[in-house]
């Protein structure tokens, strides 16, 4: 008698495995741990899951965590001290032109930020703008940081992560990296957030109460942006640790004794939940 040629996985610990774009047609899972798994674009058509264990893997988010804080924390030092730096300088001076240019990168990295953590919009263009202002200006920081503050090298620097930011988005497809994106373009919405409040407040000071108060409407505008892109942020977090379908052919795929509303199902084929 011929047997069966498809995957079978049975009382298996796959914790944290990856099946990432793997070929899975007709596969059958039962009673396996699944948390953490990753099934991002696999073919899953016709596969069968039978009582496996879904959800949240703590080593993942843990790893997330860690690699995530760290991030923000530099993105965190860059910009405040970038902006506080901007802070006072006048137009004629000669480091104008550069305050300039970090209050276009904030306002862009801000704006994309926004709009890309929109549900039910097409964000992947805002995504990579995202990605690469947001690359440019920790670029920008540490270029100059690490150089003693040489322009040339802060300005390549700035270009180099700017492109990498760029590909990043556009290329690699993973929870984890667009929670981090997100996050640091969190921390650069609510930096444009802080320089729309204090040009609010000197118009405001000088009697100009027109354009004291758009700016201090935009300024809340900003704040909002910024809270939200951290809960988007925290849930994609979140997803980075959870078994993941994303993306995946679950056409004719069935699921028996367990609930796969726990996993991250974004963009998944053919997913019909009963």
């Amino acid at each position: 008698m011929a047997t069966s040629s498809f995957p079978r996985f049975s009382n298996q610990d796959l914790r944290q495995h990856s099946f990432r774009l793997q070929d899975l047609q007709q596969a059958t899972f039962v009673d396996c741990d699944l948390r953490g798994c990753n099934f991002q674009g696999a073919n899953l058509t016709g596969a069968t899951f039978i009582a496996c264990r879904v959800g949240y893997s703590r080593q993942q988010l843990a790893i997330s965590a860690i690699l995530l804080v760290s991030a923000v924390m530099l993105m965190l030092h860059a910009i405040s001290s970038m902006v506080f730096g901007a802070l006072g300088q006048l137009p004629g001076r000669p480091a104008w032109p550069y305050v300039v240019a970090l209050y276009i990168a904030l306002a862009i990295a801000a704006t994309s930020t926004g709009i890309q953590t929109i549900p039910f919009c097409y964000t992947r263009p805002f995504q990579r703008l995202m990605g690469a202002s947001v690359g440019a200006l920790v670029g920008f920081f540490y270029g100059g940081v690490l150089t003693e503050e040489n322009l040339i090298s802060a300005i390549v620097s700035a270009v180099f992560l700017g492109i990498l930011g760029l590909w990043l988005t556009w290329r690699v497809h993973q929870t984890r990296m667009m929670a981090l994106l997100t996050l640091m373009g969190a921390i650069a919405t609510y930096g444009f957030a802080f320089v729309l409040g204090t040009t609010a407040s000197d118009h405001l000071t000088i009697g100009l109460w027109g354009w004291g108060l758009v700016w201090a409407g935009l300024s809340i505008f900003y704040i909002g942006v910024t809270i939200r892109s951290v809960v988007v942020g925290w849930q994609l977090i979140q997803y980075s640790a959870v078994t993941s379908f994303r993306s995946a052919n679950l056409t004719q795929c069935h699921f028996q004794k367990m609930d796969i509303r726990c996993c991250d199902t974004s963009e998944a084929i053919g997913l019909q939940i009963s």
